[in-house]
């Protein structure tokens, strides 16, 4: 395995990511209406600027999912899936701090959502 050091790593990183959340039992339904030829590309960009440091995402995170009836335990169970993929396909610094935020966004969007 190798490292997380571009953004086709980080598109990969998120299409296997769905792969999961779009049979889980839990958490499918926020994702199987979404339009994926346009979110999947999104999300990797997100997770580019981040990981990195590609220029060009400038969405709003927060705003985008503050109107979603999320509950504590979906954040549990997205965080769950995200490392599981991130821990199967990479090793390696960008890895570790991909892991690292996912806990932050995941508390962050619990803390302010009041969840």
């Amino acid at each position: 395995m190798k490292d997380i050091e571009t953004y086709e790593d980080c598109l990969l990183m998120v299409e296997k990511f769905y792969d999961k959340l779009l049979i889980d039992p839990e958490i499918s339904h926020y994702f199987v209406h979404l339009d994926l030829k346009t979110h999947i590309p999104r999300v990797a960009d997100f997770w580019a600027f981040i990981l990195v440091d590609k220029a060009g995402y400038s969405g709003n995170m927060m705003a985008a999912h503050a109107k979603l009836p999320l509950k504590e335990s979906d954040f549990k169970q997205w965080l769950y899936l995200f490392q599981e993929t991130v821990q199967e396909n990479f090793i390696g610094e960008k890895a570790q701090l991909a892991v690292e935020r996912s806990k932050l966004i995941a508390w962050t969007m619990t803390s302010k959502m009041g969840k």
